[in-house]
């Protein structure tokens, strides 16, 4: 049995190894595909669900995808628990003045997804194709969240007997990766020749925009020695902090639900208990970095980003091998849907309403956010470096003091974690006209800041 497990981790360094070798090649290197997307599909391609229904000398034997399968609801506690590590915190006025345009955006993004999803399942996919009423929960979850959300939300699909919806999620999630690099960089040459942003697009700096390449230049912008930030010592006690923002994580979230089932809960009322472990180890982490600078000891952000960018790459590329794809025989038409529906909204709030929202450097500010609430937080960063590679406008700031705004709640937070419990308790009509008018309210409140300032 520990062989197999051995195995499974060999093979899966090995796929995100050729998955970086083949992000390189000059016709793809452009497109900024993540090695671990690219690692991810060609294990999925290699696995039981393609090539293993026609067993041939090149399919991977289904015991490594087993021994995968249980490593992204791990890892998405790891990436939260590693979420407010090392970043400095500034006072809440100077994080509201910097980035409230940025999180009342994302606010509204994230909100509108549960609103679109919630009419389009409502309209279309319940009366025409008998789609689950969650379905409406699936494009926050998946747009916004991410394949880590989609992991760490498996034991609330199991609590509702939604199978397909966890399959569907985790499909939608590479979906929308690939859609915001191809979006992204289509918007950006449009940008560039209707003169919204100006000089030549960086190429050169960023080839590649590989995580580690990042982190990298930044421990050399900051003047630290790779030999001292990568020291025996300092990646041990970093790996301790990690494991100990996820151990008070798990704590938090044990003492929160005997408080639940000693008062409350004792009737059968369960709140707590449909939110998944990870969301509060972030929380969690907050504690432990609090415990780890009162102890005399430093937090290295750079360090903290090269690790959890590590555990994110094997949780992308384990939770896209190992996904299911029954649900295109049963549900191919709703995941279809549920996907243009998605790319449609934000594509709609960044041409629309973001220069509406930001009345300062709109295009920036509206394209970092629409790479976060359509694929991950790298990925706005990246597009930020390809448009504003100087840091000019203040955005990259804005929207790194944006998170602490953001994250709690949504994308993986604490309304994504109650998002499918309530459209069950409130029933789905209800929930869509609530996210619906929360959605219109914080346009309505980027709409006054932009005027204000």
């Amino acid at each position: 049995m520990q062989n197999i497990y051995i195995w499974a981790l060999l093979v899966l360094i090995g796929a995100i190894t050729v998955g970086y070798l083949f992000v390189q090649l000059p016709g793809i290197r452009r497109a900024f595909l993540p090695s671990s997307v690219a690692a991810g599909l060609i294990l999925l391609i290699l696995g039981p669900e393609v090539l293993g229904k026609f067993p041939t000398e090149t399919s991977i034997a289904s015991a490594l995808y087993k021994a995968w399968g249980p490593l992204p609801g791990l890892l998405i506690n790891v990436i939260f628990g590693a979420l407010f590590l090392g970043r400095p915190i500034r006072s809440l006025r100077h994080i509201w003045k910097s980035a409230a345009p940025q999180a009342a955006f994302g606010q509204m993004i994230a909100w509108g997804y549960y609103a679109v999803g919630g009419l389009v399942v409502l309209l279309i996919l319940m009366p025409f194709f008998g789609a689950n009423p969650l379905a409406a929960a699936l494009l926050e979850i998946s747009f916004e969240g991410g394949h880590g959300t989609a992991a760490g939300m498996i034991p609330v699909f199991q609590e509702f007997n939604y199978h397909t919806g966890q399959e569907m999620s985790v499909a939608l999630a590479t979906t929308s990766l690939f859609a915001t690099l191809t979006a992204g960089f289509m918007l950006i040459s449009y940008g560039r020749r209707k003169k919204y942003i100006s000089g030549p697009t960086p190429y050169s700096e960023i080839k590649g925009m590989i995580y580690h390449k990042r982190v990298i230049r930044q421990l050399d912008k900051a003047g630290v020695s790779l030999r001292e930030e990568l020291g025996l010592f300092n990646v041990a006690g970093h790996l301790i902090l990690l494991a100990a923002s996820v151990g008070l994580g798990w704590a938090l979230h044990w003492s929160i639900l005997q408080i639940e089932l000693l008062t409350w809960g004792s009737d059968g009322l369960k709140i707590f208990g449909y939110m998944p472990a990870f969301t509060f180890c972030m929380f969690g982490g907050m504690l432990a970095q609090i415990i780890w600078t009162k102890s005399g000891l430093k937090v290295s952000r750079p360090l903290v980003e090269l690790l959890s960018g590590a555990a994110l790459a094997i949780l992308v590329a384990s939770a896209i091998a190992t996904m299911k794809l029954d649900f295109i025989s049963t549900d191919g038409l709703t995941f279809l849907i549920l996907a243009a529906t998605g790319v449609s909204w934000v594509l709609f709030s960044f041409l629309v309403m973001a220069r509406r929202m930001f009345r300062r450097d709109w295009f920036t500010n509206g394209i970092v956010s629409i790479g976060q609430s359509m694929g991950t937080t790298a990925t706005g960063l990246l597009f930020a470096q390809i448009i504003d590679p100087k840091q000019r406008t203040g955005v990259v700031e804005s929207f790194g003091y944006k998170q602490l705004m953001f994250e709690p709640l949504m994308g993986g937070g604490i309304v994504t974690a109650l998002s499918m419990p309530l459209i069950v308790l409130l029933g789905l009509p209800t929930f869509a006209i609530i996210c619906m008018v929360l959605c219109v309210f914080w346009a309505v409140v980027g709409f006054a800041m932009a005027r204000s300032r």
